[in-house]
Formats: C-alpha cells, sequence, structure tokens
C-alpha cells in the first residue's frame, strides 16, 4: 500500500459508492465505469462474477459518509484453449484436452484520480492469493488467465509474470489471452516495487 492511499480490499455490496467512479476523458474505458456502477452487483448476486474492491474507508465524523470505491479486480471462472503452445510438462495427461481449468480477470480498473498508487497490481496480487489458497484448494483451477488490452500486455508480463499465448491466431488478437501458470508461482519471491502504469485498466469478456 502507498503512502497517502489508506485503502483496503473487500468484496463488492450494496453499501459501497460507486458513483464517483471515473475512469478519466477516455471514451474506451467507459464500460469499466458503467459496469461498476450499473452490472457488478447483478452478475455477482446471480453467480455470473465477483467482484473486489480496494476501498476508502468513510470519514468517521461523517455519519452519512459510504466506503467509496476506487479501484475493483472481477473475477469469474473459465477455461484457456493453449492449443499446443503451452503443454504442461507436470501432467502430461492433461495435454491430450482442449481447454484447461482457469479462473478469469474478467475486469479490472483503478480510479483515474488514484492511477499510479499500485492499486491495481495489489488487487491482482489478492486474486492470485485467492485463486493459490482458496480456489484451488477445492476445485480445478491451474491458471489465471484474461484477455489484455494491448497498452496493459507490458503490465501483466513484466509486474505480474503472466505469459502472452504464443499462436499466431492469439497475437493478432485486438485483446490477446494472458495467462499465469498458477503451479509455477514462487509464493516467497519478493514483491516487485514498481506498480501499474497510468491509467492501468483492463476489460475482459465474461466467458
Amino acid at each position: 500500500m502507498q503512502v497517502g492511499v489508506d485503502y483496503f480490499i473487500e468484496k463488492l455490496h450494496a453499501e459501497h459508492q460507486t458513483n464517483r467512479f471515473s475512469m478519466g476523458p477516455d471514451i474506451n474505458l467507459r464500460p469499466l465505469k458503467s459496469f461498476i456502477q450499473n452490472n457488478a452487483l447483478d452478475f455477482q448476486t446471480n453467480n455470473v462474477a465477483v467482484t473486489y474492491a480496494a476501498i476508502v474507508p468513510p470519514d468517521p465524523n461523517n455519519q452519512q459518509a459510504r466506503k467509496r470505491v476506487i479501484a475493483y479486480v472481477t473475477l469469474t471462472c473459465s477455461e484457456i484453449d493453449l492449443d499446443g503452445a503451452y503443454p504442461l510438462e507436470d501432467c502430461e495427461a492433461a495435454n491430450r484436452y482442449k481447454s484447461i481449468s482457469a479462473l478469469k480477470v474478467a475486469r479490472l480498473a483503478t480510479h483515474s484520480g488514484y492511477a499510479g498508487h499500485n492499486i491495481g497490481k495489489t488487487l491482482m496480487e489478492f486474486a492470485i492469493a485467492l485463486a493459490v489458497h482458496q480456489i484451488a484448494q477445492f476445485v480445478g483451477c491451474r491458471f489465471l488467465v484474461t484477455d489484455s488490452k494491448a497498452d496493459s500486455v507490458g503490465f501483466y508480463q513484466n509486474k505480474l509474470g503472466f505469459t502472452l499465448l504464443d499462436t499466431e491466431e492469439n497475437r493478432d488478437r485486438e485483446h490477446p489471452v494472458m495467462f499465469l501458470d498458477l503451479n509455477k508461482l514462487d509464493l516467497n519471491a519478493p514483491a516487485d516495487a514498481e506498480g501499474e502504469p497510468e491509467g492501468n485498466a483492463q476489460e475482459a469478456e465474461l466467458a
């Protein structure tokens, strides 16, 4: 957590304030604002996707103040078609299957006023920990995946260790598939001190 930004992470719920969430003037990022304000709770209630939010604590001197969302990550069950580009050497029998189980990062967004404070990276690290220590302990979940915006590929590769699915079809996609092999994580590795680029945002298809 960065100095000057006091926040905590919790599952989204109705008392959270989302109407002040802003993605700035870029019209391409408006769906991320619209989702957290209009769809996230509905998706969560109906078991389509779950959203975890970075929350600014309310002013203790203002009884009407609400917990304010300054960033969020949305997760859903999914799968990844590796297309032979990443054979599982530790489980060769699984390579005969077209798709392998995964947890998908369907949305990742940081309020434009809080960009550059590592919040997006922290939310991703939270998602990784959730996948490894909780989800994968109860159901098959080998990968964390996302459909990355072109300008976010470097963030996922360099800051979080994701791999671009190396197929011609995927490389040509507007939002290429990236994945993190949860079995290959070094959970004792030191954290990268650098955070996400200014305005880091991510929108993937819920699938």
